[in-house]
Parts: C-alpha cells; sequence; structure tokens
C-alpha cells in the first residue's frame, strides 16, 4: 500500500513541482471497503466535501490536528489512492452545533442534519467508550474539515 501512495504522490508532485516539499497524509473514509469505495467516488466526482472527527480523539492518538491547507492521498477500499484532497477550511465546534450545510456537505444517508447527528451521534459515543473510556455528549468538539479535490 505504502509504495502505491508513494508513487501516487511523486506523479503529483511532478505534475505540480510547487508542491514537492509537502509532506502528505492518507486515509479513507470509512473501515468498511464498501463505504471507503463509494465515499472516494463521491469525494472523486466532488459530491462530498467535508467530513468530521472527534477533537478528543487526536488527543488520545497524539495526532496534530488538521489544518488549512493540508494535504491528503484519499484511499478507496483496497487502500489505493484515488485523489489528492486539499483543506480549504478546519472548523472546530461543539457537536451540538454542526449545521445542515456541515452535513450536506458531508453527503452522508439522506444529507439531513438530523440524519448526521443521529448517525455520528452513535459513532462517536462508540468510539469514545473505546478509545477514551469516556462518555461522548453534544458538547464534545468536533473537527469539520471542509476540502477540495486538486488531483485524480
Amino acid at each position: 500500500m505504502y509504495q502505491q501512495v508513494e508513487e501516487y504522490v511523486k506523479k503529483f508532485q511532478k505534475k505540480y513541482p510547487s508542491y514537492q516539499s509537502e509532506k502528505l497524509g492518507f486515509f479513507s473514509f470509512e473501515d468498511t471497503e464498501k463505504m471507503a469505495d463509494e465515499l472516494s467516488e463521491l469525494v472523486v466526482k466532488k459530491i462530498k466535501t467535508g467530513t468530521s472527527s472527534g477533537y478528543d480523539l487526536y488527543k488520545q492518538e497524539n495526532e496534530p490536528l488538521p489544518k488549512v491547507g493540508q494535504l491528503d492521498v484519499v484511499l478507496n477500499g483496497k487502500n489505493e489512492p484515488v485523489c489528492i484532497i486539499k483543506n480549504i477550511n478546519v472548523t472546530i465546534l461543539p457537536f451540538s452545533e454542526v449545521t445542515k450545510e456541515h452535513a450536506w456537505k458531508e453527503v452522508e444517508g439522506d444529507r439531513t442534519l438530523v440524519y448526521w447527528r443521529k448517525v455520528h451521534a452513535e459513532f462517536f459515543k462508540h468510539a469514545y467508550k473505546e478509545a477514551l473510556n469516556i462518555e461522548f455528549t453534544e458538547e464534545k468538539l468536533v473537527v469539520y474539515e471542509e476540502f477540495e479535490v486538486i488531483f485524480f
């Protein structure tokens, strides 16, 4: 997998030399192959332009918070690179303040805030219990990233 990602990044950097010194991360949007394929396809089509994660989970994993300008390689369900995205906005806000616009950009379910809150509350409750052994509440912070596809 790492070799495929490295080769993909080299192609990108060859086409865009101004990014030669950039260190790119890589990830897939979901754990299941099917969902990772579906969501990565929506990213490539420029339909999915946002994602969210739990603020406290970054601290637990000792990972830096996402930032504007950050580049990442999006992987499909087979861990193959499908595109490179660039963060254009990063917002940290309480779960209870996520907006319908945020939900729409994430393109999950019927794209409503009601659906977004239901599935994300379930996900965060499980993740916070598993990783941090704490209860997730609607006042916990969410890291919301908006991005654009810059290479595929």
